[in-house]
């Protein structure tokens, strides 16, 4: 087989991607921000895809089919339409799928209920009559408790009202303020209100150390975010959606494994039975897969995946 299957995950804050040849092994790979998303037509989004693509693609080489899983297609009508988009602009084979789909067929599960906690929060599944339902994914404003967005909201709320009682956590306000390189919280609060939430997110890291440092404001939240986090898998069930598998993923649980645990935990206190795996590769692996059933391949080697004690 000439040419490349392409895979690619449409994240919150960036876009993987990653083309493999017929034997599996990966061509090109790369990963860019995501821009101009939010607010683009279908046609707008297909068009960003393709130059994405073809940046990273030589133009020479064919590409023999497509999938991706995009943030922001919550629905199988909305995954049709830019699937019909990109189809008129490629002409080959094309999959899309929302990205939290992308955990399961990564680890050949694609039955299994994605759950991602990076930049936002979502969970994602297929019901017994194989329709696509999810929970969350509603944003910073108002949800992604889970995530990174919602997390530093979370804490910097909290922190901020405890200062406000006098009964400030020094250990998160500096933790906090050094990761931002701010001079107060105060100061902090003010870039979140003028900068893109994809751009503070990236310092939910310091709620983290701060817990592991002693800080109550910030164990407190990190509790609060891993049973939102479970709470989806509840909601996707309560929509129909079998959840004898869970398969996490995202920068969040990818990088605090005592977090995933803790959410893991919590998902099998609700759903007895129920296996829980961390994704340790990127989720553009799944895209990969989703492509390869498009077209006649050669089998491919077990992805990387690893149930959570």
């Amino acid at each position: 087989m000439s040419g490349v299957l392409v895979g690619l995950d449409v994240g919150g804050s960036k876009t993987a991607i990653r083309a493999v040849d017929g034997q599996g092994d990966v061509r090109y790979e790369a990963t860019l921000p995501t821009d101009r998303w939010r607010g683009e037509s279908w046609a707008g989004k297909a068009a960003i895809l393709v130059a994405a693509v073809r940046s990273v693609v030589p133009v020479p080489v064919p590409v023999l089919a497509l999938a991706v899983g995009a943030h922001g297609c919550d629905t199988d009508e909305q995954c049709a339409a830019l699937a019909r988009e990109l189809d008129r602009l490629l002409d080959v084979p094309v999959r899309v799928v929302n990205d939290a789909q992308l955990l399961g067929h990564a680890v050949s599960r694609p039955e299994a209920v994605g759950l991602i906690a990076g930049t936002g929060a979502i969970a994602v599944a297929t019901t017994t009559d194989g329709r696509t339902v999810h929970a969350g994914g509603w944003g910073w404003l108002v949800g992604d408790d889970g995530g990174a967005t919602g997390i530093m909201r979370e804490t910097v709320r909290a922190a901020l009202q405890a200062s406000d009682r006098g009964a400030s956590d020094l250990v998160l306000e500096r933790s906090l303020s050094g990761a931002a390189e701010v001079g107060t919280l105060g100061d902090l609060a003010f870039g979140m209100m003028l900068a893109r939430p994809e751009r503070w997110a990236t310092h939910a890291s310091a709620v983290f150390v701060a817990a592991d440092a002693g800080s109550s404001i910030a164990r407190t939240v990190l509790d609060a975010a891993a049973a939102s986090l479970a709470g989806l898998v509840t909601v996707v069930e309560r929509l129909g959606a079998p959840v004898g598998h869970v398969v996490l993923g995202g920068g969040v649980v990818r990088g605090q494994p005592r977090y995933a645990a803790r959410v893991a935990e919590l998902i099998r206190a609700e759903h007895p039975g129920t296996t829980v795996v961390l994704l340790h590769e990127p989720p553009v692996a799944g895209a990969v897969a989703l492509a390869r059933q498009l077209v006649p391949s050669p089998p491919h080697p077990e992805r990387m995946h690893h149930p959570i004690p």
